[in-house]
């Protein structure tokens, strides 16, 4: 049986343009923004800038304006939420998944999810008055840490499935004690998942910016906060700045998830 290369080419070529044309559309955004933090008097009605600079570069590296700092923040918190959520709902999924109510737990895990950022933010702001929490890094903490949790357990909750059910049980049968079940069969069976919730928890608590406004009374200066306040001040240079530096932490972590999962296969 012969094929008709023609045939095959004629059907490659769409798809290789479309899949060209959607990554050139993907990263059209950050090339604008590359651009726009390189750019000196850009002006309507000019297509391309004047003439490019380093200036806001490096005037956001050398700390002047505390962006560096907002963005050890940023990336402090971040790392925190996602240990301590990934953490968390590893230790606590087991019990969820094996539960007789098993459906209502994971119905109350998408609750903070039907509520936007802000509205729970604004709802838990008494109690977290009372516990003298907001306007800190504490607080803006504890308040991703919810949304970080449910979304965690909601990511783990199918790992415990009857497969890995049997494979614990027959560890037990062969004489492993508990501790060596969860290390020697658990933990590696879960490492991927385990990997997916930590890095989405990352970008849960990385991206926040309604309870890190909310609870953190705008005294926790994180990157999100600092972009809307450089744009609010008409400084487009270093908000294009500010909001590269939030896109570097997300692109390496998917660099290493994707080394990672190339060195597992």
């Amino acid at each position: 049986m012969s094929v008709d290369s023609s045939n095959v080419v004629g059907v490659s070529w769409p798809r290789r343009a479309g899949a060209a044309a959607l990554i050139t559309l993907c990263w059209l955004p950050v090339a604008y923004l590359a651009l726009l933090s390189l750019a000196r008097d850009w002006a309507f009605p000019a297509l391309l800038p004047p003439a490019l600079t380093l200036a806001t570069w490096q005037r956001a590296l050398a700390g002047n304006d505390g962006l560096m700092t907002s963005f050890a923040n940023s990336a402090g918190i971040a790392l925190l939420v996602a240990t301590l959520a990934t953490a968390a709902a590893a230790a606590a999924s087991r019990g969820f998944a094996y539960h007789r109510h098993r459906g209502w737990w994971v119905l109350a895990m998408h609750a903070p999810f039907a509520l936007s950022p802000v509205i729970l933010g604004t709802c838990l702001l008494h109690f977290f008055i009372r516990l003298g929490l907001v306007g800190s890094a504490a607080g803006v903490i504890a308040a991703q840490f919810i949304f970080a949790y449910a979304y965690a357990v909601i990511v783990l909750i199918g790992f415990w499935n009857p497969h890995v059910a049997a494979l614990e049980d027959l560890a037990r049968t062969l004489g492993a004690e508990k501790r060596q079940v969860y290390r020697c069969v658990v933990l590696p069976l879960a490492r991927p998942l385990l990997a997916v919730a930590f890095f989405q928890t990352f970008l849960l608590s990385w991206f926040d910016y309604g309870l890190a406004a909310v609870i953190g009374a705008g005294k926790v200066p994180v990157l999100t906060l600092r972009v809307t306040e450089y744009l609010g001040s008409g400084n487009v240079h270093l908000a294009a700045v500010c909001a590269l530096l939030l896109i570097v932490p997300p692109l390496a972590l998917l660099l290493l998830n994707r080394r990672l999962a190339t060195a597992a296969a």
